[in-house]
């Protein structure tokens, strides 16, 4: 599998115990028709990747590859490509700067690279090299992917660009007004040194310009998203909060926060190899000396002189943003594990476990309870049938059976098979970092929490039977999530249409039901969004969001700025719920239009998603 998976807050007293008490409490009610929030949560593709060919309803405006003239219709370059022209960085310092200067441009993309790409027979990595799909000399700037991998192909993974918290601060400069440094920063840092033989090296870090590519829907890629958009509403403004990759974003959205290291609950300081040093290793342009899956992902955003913190902590200062790191805390902003397993049984830590400690930090599912609003976190995986009802079952029975010694007595042999095969699928099909409560202390502690974190069959059970919760959360499963390398667009395309013909199906609940989709994160591909500095830590890029409801605004596209807080600040005010805690991004305010539509003329704010709702009962 893909290198990621393999990976103090007080806790502001949220009334865990509720109903336990002689008093039953009583449940906080919708303020608007929306009863039910269903929060779909796909992987790695930003904004103008999916929608950058899209072209709204007449009367709508919209900012992407084809409305600034980037691109054409037909996904050739269009008048303005040199606006997404990319160039060669210039970083002659051995520290860390957000901002290097630039150099010349490229005279063509690199050719894309096939990294991470699983092969789905044997479900083992293929080798990490050029990916002769793709033509070596393709113009600089954008391409049309389904030029070369056809669109909804059986084989239409492509290569799995880097995506993590310092490359994404050098690519954007932190605003992305200008995102000419993309391929230059995934080509000379890769996903990092720290990934033992076969990984990245200075010389070879596995990049090359796939992440510059971006899908056509004028030429008929992602059908099903593009009919949602024209029936529903789209935002051309929502954000990933977090530089970088899938476990800070997904812990984003169940938290509007970071999670931190900490001994027992007290701030601690992580093993040396675990922190954060993007600092150029001697000789490179820009190959940091500590950052990779098996290495950094710590860092201290409190102390200027820690590696790497200097340049953002100025660029936020020259924008009077304050860092929102708290003295002496160690903030993880790339991709470790969970902390417990989906059993709730603590997974073992230490310097070479690339596991993250058991967190405090107030979570969504906390204070929903709280306020006895009924909620679930649907994970793919933590349902038996979501194993062993998988099309790959068979193909991973098979394999293990062929391993297992026949010497072995029945029926010893055939329950280690059966074991092996439940072990194996389940690292195949579950998300770990993308069920953020299983790192809460204190909900994988108290029963009554836990019991709210469920698979994917529950889910559709739960929507068959109508016993849906106010507040869902549904991750799918890796293969089908959209993530490149393993998974395609076309596979969560078809898993969103599969999941909103089963609420509709429902009329009584399709009535008053909002189904939110979206990516955890953007994935390292290009974006032309502007971005607004929040804190140390984000915004990231655009990554797409449609809300399907009966109450959407149709066919609207939203200019609003919003990033993952905004469906926390969304169901807090639908649900009259308070933010939840004096440091979560749910507290900002909602944004005040100014003359630039995209960027609030309050900043930092963030809006709480009801601009995309028309709830006056036309």
């Amino acid at each position: 599998m893909n290198a990621k998976n393999t990976f103090f807050y007080s806790s502001l007293a949220l009334g865990v115990a509720i109903a336990i008490n002689s008093t039953v409490a009583v449940a906080s009610a919708p303020v608007t028709p929306i009863q039910h929030v269903i929060v779909v949560v796909g992987e790695n593709v930003t904004f103008d990747t999916l929608f950058g060919a899209y072209k709204p309803a007449k009367g709508q405006t919209i900012k992407n590859l084809l409305s600034r003239g980037i691109i054409n219709a037909d996904g050739t370059p269009g008048p303005n490509f040199a606006k997404a022209q990319q160039v060669q960085g210039v970083n002659p310092a051995s520290q860390y700067t957000a901002r290097p200067a630039r150099g010349a441009p490229y005279a063509t993309l690199p050719q894309p690279y096939q990294t991470g790409i699983l092969d789905p027979g044997t479900l083992q990595n293929v080798a990490p090299i050029a990916d002769a799909r793709f033509p070596a000399d393709l113009p600089n700037g954008p391409f049309q992917i389904s030029k070369y991998v056809p669109y909804g192909s059986a084989n239409s993974a492509t290569g799995d660009p880097a995506h993590r918290f310092f490359q994404m601060w050098q690519q954007t400069g932190g605003n992305n007004r200008d995102h000419s440094l993309f391929t230059w920063v995934a080509t000379t840092v890769g996903t990092g040194g720290d990934n033992g033989a076969g990984g990245p090296t200075a010389s070879d870090t596995q990049q090359g310009g796939e992440l510059m590519g971006f899908f056509n829907m004028s030429q008929g890629d992602a059908p099903i998203f593009k009919q949602l958009a024209q029936t529903y509403a789209l935002s051309d403004n929502y954000h990933q909060a977090i530089m970088g990759g899938t476990g800070a974003n997904f812990f984003s959205i169940a938290t509007a926060d970071v999670a931190v290291y900490n001994n027992a609950g007290a701030l601690a300081t992580p093993p040396a190899n675990q922190i954060e040093n993007p600092n150029p290793q001697a000789g490179t342009d820009n190959f940091y000396t500590q950052d990779g899956y098996a290495g950094g992902s710590y860092v201290n955003c409190s102390d200027a002189k820690q590696p790497g913190v200097k340049s953002i902590l100025h660029i936020l200062k020259a924008n009077n943003r304050t860092s929102n790191c708290a003295p002496g805390a160690f903030y993880l902003v790339n991709n470790y594990d969970t902390p417990y397993n989906v059993d709730g049984t603590a997974k073992a830590l230490g310097a070479n476990k690339y596991v993250y400690p058991p967190q405090t930090v107030p979570t969504i599912g906390e204070a929903l309870s709280a306020n006895n609003v009924s909620w679930g976190w649907y994970t793919a995986g933590r349902d038996a049938n979501d194993i062993l009802n998988d099309e790959l079952y068979p193909l991973v029975y098979a394999y293990v059976n062929s391993q297992v010694p026949t010497t072995i007595p029945e029926p010893q042999r055939t329950q280690i098979v059966l074991a092996q095969t439940y072990s194996t699928m389940q690292t195949v099909v579950y998300n770990s970092i993308g069920d953020p409560h299983n790192a809460s202390a204190n909900v994988v502690n108290t029963p009554a929490l836990r019991a709210h974190l469920k698979g994917m069959e529950s889910f559709m059970a739960d929507i068959s039977n109508e016993t849906l919760p106010a507040v869902s959360f549904v991750v799918p499963k890796n293969l089908i999530s959209g993530h490149p390398g393993y998974s395609a667009p076309v596979r969560y395309e078809l898993f969103i249409n599969d999941l909103v013909a089963a609420v509709q199906a429902k009329p009584a609940l399709w009535a008053n039901t909002a189904i939110i989709v979206t990516t955890d994160e953007g994935g390292g591909y290009f974006d032309s969004g502007v971005i607004q500095n929040l804190d140390f830590f984000g915004d990231g890029p655009r990554i797409p969001l449609l809300v399907v409801s009966p109450y959407a605004k149709k066919g609207y596209v939203d200019h609003v700025y919003h990033d993952h807080a905004s469906i926390l600040k969304f169901i807090e005010h639908n649900w009259g719920l308070s933010p939840l805690s004096a440091r979560s991004r749910d507290n900002l305010p909602n944004p005040v239009a100014g003359s630039n539509p995209y960027l609030p003329a309050n900043q930092p704010a963030i809006g709480d998603l009801t601009s995309l709702f028309d709830f006056s009962g036309k």
